[in-house]
């Protein structure tokens, strides 16, 4: 290897004026192709023993073919004396380099390497003395130009690449820090949704991930349509794992599906998109390498193409946010299970949990309820009676057209007899005229099911962007609550019923047993005394008119009780206190008897059935003390506690044996059963001649 040109000391050394600058180039590439073999393996072994970095993969001699097709081309540019085709070869070899990592200095050292080589091989070649001078003197020339060249193309390359580089990073930190700094989860997507739009001219994003139960991905966050109507025909696209309809960068592939006309005008379009390259798909992974959604990204504008940086960019932010993308979407999805966990907590607690609602209330609710969880326009109820459907209830709008659809020959029918949930994506062409609104989009009807018996429909209507898998899910769930209720209400109905037909027995008892018997006996008396009087038994006739007018008395007292406790409106007004204290004021202290009434602890309101069942004990404890034991004295105590509350009744009539209990006729029965309804503790303690205490104890909550 030659250390050392010494002709290179002699830059100010000029050829002689015979021979002009381009016939020593000549002659020198004449020089360099004859040695063109060994100058290019010596090259190659300089480059291996310099640069071993750039050059590890490949042997000696595959690297010297590489040198000698560049040395062939360097001698083309002497022989014609122009610097064009290495222009041209470096144009399309320093974006690769660059792309390698390969910097300027070590291209400068290359292209040193190569001069020596060169120069080496034109000394082997060529006899010593005044024109081999000459003739490396004017390559010297030349490489100086060509390091001119290469400084000034790979220097533009470097800007070019460092700025991108800077560019890209600046994306990218933007996009990590804006996304993580959101505490909205909708608001982060949709940030990272624009972050990833503004990388394309007049771009667009749309963000598909796994929602709910279904495979399938749904778009949760999107930015840059040109309108709102074509961002909505986007939302009725769903994409599906498994199918090959089209592809994604690193080759999964997906297929397409709507839930509305709007949308499936715009999966028909997708693929065309994708296939010209104005539109590509890019995966996001999990934390654990899963498939956890795809960013859609195209452009709006006409004929362009996403370039190869572009796609790369795009990837770079969505691997640096992956993870931050996944909780936003795990967030918005434990958001919207609470949400629907919320609203049937919501319908449990209104519907079950309070007996008294009427049916028609119960029919408002599920309706309005059912609209609120899919977002949909207007709800309905259709229940089964006999071979028909009739439209009990509904609320928003659309409504059906007519109030009754024969089971048989109707949509409708056909969906309550196969007993599961349907989608509708097109209700104009899907559903009969007649039996549907001209205003009605999409549909979802969800059968309501009970003890395996289907009892009517459930009708739910335009929502936006049409019902999916999770709506129909969520639906189906709710289908079951709503039954329950509907059931719970009705056999509270059918309760309410019993009861009344009940008390209405009861007043009959009571009417007969006391206030009938009581003017039967007016009556018997009034013609005692008439004949009395006819007789001249004037003593006699005074004495029953006394009788007479007791038992007149008598049967007002027992009359007044009856409609006293037949509606006590101070039990509404004042509570249980007041209405306990207002009977005895109209009842018992009208007959003569000392009654009284005691409160312990602080008095507060109860819970209206609780209130009522505690009153009917309370009067029939009473006025088992004023018809049947003959007291002086009663008294009722009410003890308030924080778990409990009890109430004793107590007087100081006759009493009677415990061991002959009797379940008739004092409505012992009556104060029984209601102890039960109210899961009470009831104690009753009587003694011959010492009177009668009844004590209730009711677990209450606060």
């Amino acid at each position: 290897m030659i250390r050392c040109i010494l002709f290179f000391k002699d830059r100010t050394h000029k050829p002689d004026s015979m021979m002009d600058n381009k016939i020593l180039l000549q002659k020198a590439a004449a020089a360099i192709r004859a040695q063109k073999q060994s100058a290019a393996m010596q090259l190659a072994e300089m480059f291996l023993e310099r640069q071993p970095q750039w050059h590890k993969n490949e042997s000696c001699t595959e690297l010297a073919a590489h040198i000698s097709h560049f040395i062939e081309l360097i001698c083309d540019c002497m022989h014609d004396s122009t610097l064009a085709p290495l222009a041209r070869f470096f144009s399309s070899a320093a974006l690769e380099k660059v792309k390698r990592g390969i910097q300027l200095s070590d291209v400068l050292e290359s292209v040193m390497l190569g001069k020596l080589c060169l120069s080496t091989a034109i000394m082997r070649e060529l006899p010593s003395g005044e024109e081999r001078d000459a003739i490396l003197t004017a390559v010297e020339l030349l490489y100086i130009d060509i390091n001119k060249i290469t400084g000034e193309k790979y220097s533009e390359l470097l800007t070019q690449q460092r700025n991108a580089e800077h560019e890209r990073t600046k994306l990218l930190l933007e996009a990590t820090r804006s996304i993580t700094n959101f505490t909205d989860s909708q608001a982060a997507l949709d940030h990272l949704a624009r972050v990833i739009s503004e990388t394309l001219s007049q771009g667009f994003c749309i963000i598909f991930l796994r929602t709910g139960g279904t495979k399938g991905l749904s778009p949760l966050a999107s930015w840059g349509h040109e309108s709102e109507g074509y961002q909505r025909c986007f939302d009725g696209v769903r994409l599906c794992t498994k199918g090959s309809t089209i592809t994604a960068i690193g080759g999964k592939t997906f297929g397409l599906c709507s839930l509305n006309s709007e949308g499936f005008a715009v999966a028909q379009d997708i693929p065309k998109q994708i296939n010209s390259e104005s539109m590509a798909m890019f995966p996001i992974y999990s934390s654990t390498n899963c498939l956890h959604g795809i960013a859609m990204v195209g452009s709006a504008t006409p004929d362009y193409v996403i370039a190869p940086k572009q796609k790369e960019l795009i990837e770079g932010i969505l691997h640096t946010v992956s993870a931050t993308v996944e909780l936003a979407a795990s967030v918005k999805e434990k958001e919207r299970q609470l949400k629907e966990s919320e609203s049937l907590r919501r319908v449990a607690n209104l519907l079950l949990q309070h007996p008294e609602t009427k049916i028609h209330d119960v029919h408002t609710v599920i309706c309005d309820e059912a609209r609120s969880i899919v977002q949909g326009t207007g709800s309905s109820i259709l229940l089964k009676e006999g071979d028909y459907l009739h439209h009990s209830c509904g609320t928003g709008t659309p409504q059906p057209p007519i109030s009754t659809f024969p089971i048989a020959t109707t949509k409708y029918g056909q969906i309550l007899q196969q007993r599961k949930a349907v989608i509708i994506k097109d209700a104009q062409k899907e559903i009969p005229e007649d039996q549907r609104s001209n205003l009605v989009q999409a549909m979802l009807v969800v059968p309501l099911i009970e003890c395996g018996n289907p009892i009517g429909l459930l009708l739910i209507s335009n929502k936006e962007n049409g019902f999916d898998f999770i709506d129909k899910n969520i639906m189906e769930l709710f289908a079951g609550q709503a039954t329950l209720a509907l059931r719970n209400v009705t056999l509270a109905e059918q309760s309410d019923k019993l009861v009344v037909a009940e008390e209405r027995q009861r007043l009959g008892r009571e009417l007969h047993d006391s206030v009938t018997q009581a003017l039967y006996a007016v009556t018997l008396c009034a013609d005692a005394a008439s004949r009395s009087m006819a007789l001249g038994k004037e003593k006699v006739a005074t004495e029953q008119l006394h009788a007479l007018r007791g038992m007149a008395q008598q049967a007002m007292r027992d009359m007044r009780s009856l409609i006293f406790d037949l509606h006590p409106p101070e039990l509404e007004n004042e509570g249980l206190v007041g209405a306990i204290q207002a009977r005895m004021n109209s009842v018992e202290i009208r007959s003569g008897l000392n009654a009284k009434m005691f409160v312990n602890g602080e008095e507060r309101r109860l819970a209206h059935s609780t209130e009522e069942e505690m009153f009917r004990i309370a009067i029939e404890a009473l006025s088992n003390a004023t018809k049947h034991s003959h007291a002086n004295n009663v008294s009722v105590t009410i003890t308030y506690e924080p778990e409990l509350v009890s109430m004793s009744i107590k007087d100081d009539g006759k009493g009677f044996a415990i061991e002959q209990l009797p379940t008739g006729g004092m409505g012992l029965r009556n104060i029984r059963e209601r102890a039960n309804k109210l899961h009470a503790t009831l104690s009753i303690d009587s003694t011959e001649n010492d009177g009668t205490t009844i004590c209730v104890v009711v677990p209450v909550t606060r």
